[in-house]
């Protein structure tokens, strides 16, 4: 079962786009049925979180409104001219940068402040992702323990 919601935001001039999968369903029905938590589905949660997290990509754009739409532009989603942005995707897996700069962003262009913004967010992000990864690590050894545990338990038990 994959149900996969794509969240998009903005933020300080930042596209945020959020992809909700197995992991947050599994988690959130974990006890649903009353009967305790399973905790081979959350290991495969995991699993799955982990391999999905392979790339990470930061968008920084300066809209424009144009004077054609008026009140209209409050009612839809722009998407950013490519003059107007920074579009960075790092592969986490193979460590491939791909950056696009707009022509905006260059020289002595109207938005050329905004490249350390957009580079000090792809630092940033690279941390944090990486942090993540290191907290998910640590939180499936956790659980392959407490499951090499109950399986114990009930082997010796049953031994009575």
């Amino acid at each position: 079962m994959e149900s996969t919601l794509t969240e998009n935001r903005e933020s300080n001039g930042q596209a945020i786009t959020t992809k909700v999968g197995d992991f947050e369903t599994i988690v959130t029905n974990l006890n649903a049925d009353r009967k305790g938590f399973n905790f081979d589905d959350i290991a495969d949660a995991i699993k799955k979180a982990i391999v999905g997290v392979v790339e990470l990509e930061i968008t920084t754009w300066v809209s424009e409104p144009s004077p054609d739409l008026g009140n209209e532009l409050l009612n839809r989603q722009e998407i950013p001219k490519s003059g107007n942005r920074m579009h960075t995707v790092i592969n986490m897996v193979n460590g491939d940068i791909q950056n696009e700069v707009g022509s905006q962003f260059v020289g002595s262009g109207p938005y050329a402040e905004l490249r350390e913004f957009h580079l000090s967010q792809v630092k940033e992000s690279k941390e944090i992702i990486q942090k993540n990864i290191e907290t998910v690590h640590k939180i499936y050894d956790i659980l392959v323990e407490i499951s090499k545990s109950r399986k114990n338990t009930q082997e010796s038990g049953s031994r009575f």
